[in-house]
């Protein structure tokens, strides 16, 4: 694929239609990913006052034989779910052997392409099953990853994102294709982008992607705004030396794709008793959340995950079945806990200057350390002279230093009701992102992806 670079009139032409396109993007919504808890995670979530969780909705578990799906299992965590008042995104994904067209590394069947025919039929019994209980699906996990799916792009849209997209609508015009959940891992995540974008970007209703990257401004690696919104280049006496795969963003522009983009996947590791990378990991969802805030088109953030699992410690709380609560929550988990409660923006009702996030980009929080909030009962925490750097979390750079004593969350690539006076992106940011991406890359046009 060859990054050309538009002509300014086509940048101006995207832009406009990002203009028209933003009154429809919703409000901002956030969730975990909780895999198949039917009770831990779901608990999780409701008590940080979220919205939202990402359950594994695998079809080698409700199908491992050719005959009618089983989805007892499944009833179970999707009716426990929404009983906590929370909605359900199910990845649906990972194949049986009866529907493998060929086991090329010999992992097992889940990362196989499926046969002809097979994928989009098990989508239409999951929709027409779930029908008035779920209504947001993602059409496999990390398809960009071997150990997901072993199939080329092509064997991705065909054999699943296109006939699954399709099914899908089929069976219920109201529900949402999420797609296609891709890794930010290595330099090929753009060109799965490109693929699936190119495929079938009238049938996705919201892209979706994981990013696993540290907020930092240095050029030594991708930051997380590398992969979401604006690739790395790095240039030498003014050569170009580096330039990284495309930002999910910048391959949606490509495509002059309007849709709204859900992270599903982003988060950090944190063993408890680890003050520091306790730390790092609270920083990092306050910093993803500020982010947000200027970012309209980036509809929900689901962080990976709820409960720490054995060795893996990417859970916002751990499991302790002496607690009260059968859990023991981390620092982050409490930063959630008064976002959610406190955060207008996302749907809090309390204040700007009380709602643990640097809403105007300077890296003071909340009063008093942001004079700014003369109290914490202030609605912003700019100041009335216009003070203040723009937006929740800035630009393209961001920053590595957490505020209020917070340690620095470094970079690292992973597995896994609205107030006015809060400062929101507008489409003049759009203009001067897709402008400048089109002075920066001129005289570049042809040059072949590395």
């Amino acid at each position: 694929m060859r990054r050309a670079a538009r002509s300014a009139w086509a940048a101006l032409s995207l832009v406009a239609s990002l203009m028209s396109a933003e009154e429809a993007w919703g409000a901002q919504e956030l969730g975990l990913n909780v895999h198949q808890s039917v009770d831990l995670g779901l608990d999780v979530t409701a008590d940080v006052g979220l919205g939202w969780v990402r359950i594994d909705l695998n079809w080698v578990d409700a199908q491992p034989d050719p005959g009618p799906p089983d989805f007892t299992f499944f009833d179970t965590l999707v009716d426990a779910a929404l009983a906590r008042g929370l909605q359900v995104l199910a990845v649906v994904g990972y194949g049986p052997a009866w529907a493998s067209s060929g086991d090329g590394l010999g992992d097992g069947s889940h990362n196989d392409v499926p046969l002809p025919g097979s994928y989009e039929a098990f989508v239409t019994a999951v929709v027409q099953h779930f029908a008035g209980r779920v209504t947001h699906y993602e059409l496999w996990n990390e398809p960009n990853l071997d150990v997901f799916f072993e199939g080329t792009p092509s064997d991705f849209t065909t054999h699943v994102l296109v006939p699954g997209a399709a099914a899908l609508h089929q069976s219920c015009s109201e529900c949402k294709v999420v797609a296609p959940a891709l890794a930010s891992i290595g330099d090929e995540y753009d060109v799965w982008l490109d693929a699936s974008l190119a495929a079938a970007k009238d049938d996705i209703d919201i892209v979706s992607g994981h990013i696993y990257a540290g907020f930092h401004d240095d050029l030594t690696s991708d930051s997380f705004f590398h992969k979401l919104e604006e690739h790395r280049v790095v240039e030498v006496n003014g050569a170009v030396v580096f330039e990284g795969p495309l930002a999910f963003r910048e391959v949606m522009a490509q495509h002059g794709v309007t849709a709204p983009f859900w992270l599903t996947e982003v988060g950090r590791e944190a063993a408890p008793g680890d003050p520091s990378a306790l730390g790092e990991q609270r920083v990092l969802y306050r910093k993803v959340l500020e982010a947000m805030l200027s970012r309209p088109w980036w509809e929900a953030t689901l962080f990976y995950e709820a409960f720490d699992n054995s060795d893996l410690f990417w859970g916002v709380a751990w499991p302790d079945a002496a607690a009260a609560m059968g859990y023991q929550p981390k620092p982050v988990m409490e930063l959630l806990q008064k976002v959610t409660a406190s955060s207008p923006a996302f749907g809090g009702d309390g204040f700007v200057c009380d709602d643990g996030l640097d809403n105007d980009g300077d890296d003071l929080v909340d009063y008093p350390e942001d004079p700014d909030c003369t109290t914490a009962l202030g609605a912003s925490e700019r100041s009335p002279s216009g003070g203040g750097a723009g937006g929740g979390g800035g630009g393209g750079g961001g920053d590595l230093g957490g505020a209020g004593g917070e340690a620095a969350a470094p970079d690292e690539v992973g597995c896994g009701c609205r107030l006015g006076p809060v400062p929101r992106a507008r489409p003049g940011w759009l203009v001067a992102l897709v402008v400048g991406l089109v002075l920066r890359r001129r005289g570049r046009s042809g040059r072949e992806r590395a």
